[in-house]
């Protein structure tokens, strides 16, 4: 699960980091941010059609979470489980990487609503997902702490936290690591978004909230040039950095 405070970076990591993973697993995203509509463009994909149309569209949450066993079952399609790679056509959209990408929900219309009804499918879909060995899932998910609300967390192995050179990503990740902590969790706290001076910042504001950052992705122009023009990611110096992350995270 990548998460963190709204603005800093999870989709373009999330990105970066399947592109790592592919080398060793077979990756799956799960597209759960209501609002961000780009994990597409960066993926260079098409956008699959929203998995909560499979469902039979939005509903209230009182009603989704009534229904969480029949919608299981629809899910599953045949066995036990969620797999994803089962999921029809039109939900699931793969990258020439063979990533492939599953989008959650997006909220749209004015006046449709919150969007809680999305994290309460996120933490069904995971809930019951069921993977082969050699296959991984990242969850990307919305801006700040709404899937805590919703008890997404307790439905994936581990978290990844991302800060960015802000002190209300900081303190957001004390809330997230606390969380973590609480359910037996792993997690990892990376900063994004990182030169020399801020660096050297960033590590003092974070012993002070006693906070342990695992790994850093420098700032890297090609990335967010990327990101502005809503373009497949191009990135050299932020991929690197990924790759030596999850190498010593040990998940490669």
């Amino acid at each position: 699960m990548v998460c963190g405070k709204g603005g800093t970076g999870k989709t373009a990591l999330t990105v970066l980091m399947a592109k790592v993973l592919t080398g060793k697993y077979r990756v799956y995203i799960v597209d759960s941010d209501e609002s961000n509509i780009l994990l597409p463009k960066l993926l260079g994909v098409n956008p699959p059609t929203p998995l909560i149309e499979y469902i039979g569209g939005k509903m209230d949450e009182e009603e989704l979470e009534r229904r969480e066993i029949d919608i299981t079952k629809i899910l599953a399609k045949t066995g036990s489980g969620v797999r994803l790679s089962s999921l029809p056509n039109e939900y699931i959209s793969y990258s020439k990487e063979n990533i492939g990408l599953i989008t959650i929900g997006k909220v749209r219309e004015y006046g449709e609503g919150c969007a809680c009804p999305f994290n309460i499918l996120t933490r069904i879909v995971l809930k019951n997902l069921v993977l082969e060995d050699d296959e991984v899932v990242l969850v990307d998910t919305d801006a700040g702490i709404e899937h805590v609300g919703r008890r997404v967390e307790e439905t994936v192995d581990c978290l990844v936290i991302i800060v960015d050179p802000t002190a209300e990503s900081l303190h957001s990740a004390v809330l997230l690591r606390d969380i973590a902590s609480n359910l037996g969790k792993r997690y990892w706290i990376i900063a994004n978004k990182v030169t020399p001076r801020v660096w050297a910042i960033i590590k003092r504001e974070a012993e002070k909230l006693k906070v342990k950052i695992d790994g850093a992705v420098r700032f890297d122009d090609d990335l967010y040039e990327s990101v502005l023009l809503g373009e497949a990611i191009k990135s050299t110096i932020a991929l690197e950095d990924v790759e030596k992350i999850l190498k010593n995270i040990m998940l490669i």
